[in-house]
């Protein structure tokens, strides 16, 4: 499953920001990936219980992606950015901007990371990680 293996062993958790995130596969039709517009989907994050909820049917480089967005949730809300996002767009739009930052980093940041990398070279790998924490903090 791509992004959830260290070896041989799937990471259920992680560390953001010090807020402990869990990672857990339910099935398809699991009402818990019913979002917040009440719609089925196929991953959810919840603050709440600090959960990422991803369908168990997701494969390959749409996982991928369908993780990485659900990261920018855990960000949005481990370096607490909400308020600050809210502030910029009407209450009515408070979900669609939330959901075109998340979908901005799951489609276009690992092509923004590629480059960096290859700019920087061997620098990138201590660069691009603290750069990208300066930018959240």
């Amino acid at each position: 499953m791509g992004l959830f293996f260290w070896g041989d062993t799937m990471l259920t958790e992680f560390y953001m920001n010090g807020l402990l995130w869990h990672v857990r596969f339910v099935r398809p039709s699991d009402p818990i990936l019913i979002d917040r517009q009440n719609i089925l989907t196929c991953a959810v994050t919840d603050p709440e219980t600090m959960t990422i909820y991803l369908a168990d049917n997701l494969r390959g480089s749409f996982l991928n992606r369908v993780f990485i967005h659900e990261l920018g949730h855990c960000a949005m809300f481990s370096y607490n950015l909400l308020p600050e996002l809210h502030a910029m767009v009407k209450r009515k739009y408070w979900i669609d901007a939330e959901e075109w930052c998340c979908n901005l980093l799951a489609n276009y940041g690992m092509e923004v990371y590629g480059i960096a990398y290859s700019v920087l070279g061997d620098e990138a790998i201590r660069i691009v990680p603290y750069q990208m924490e300066r930018l959240v903090s």
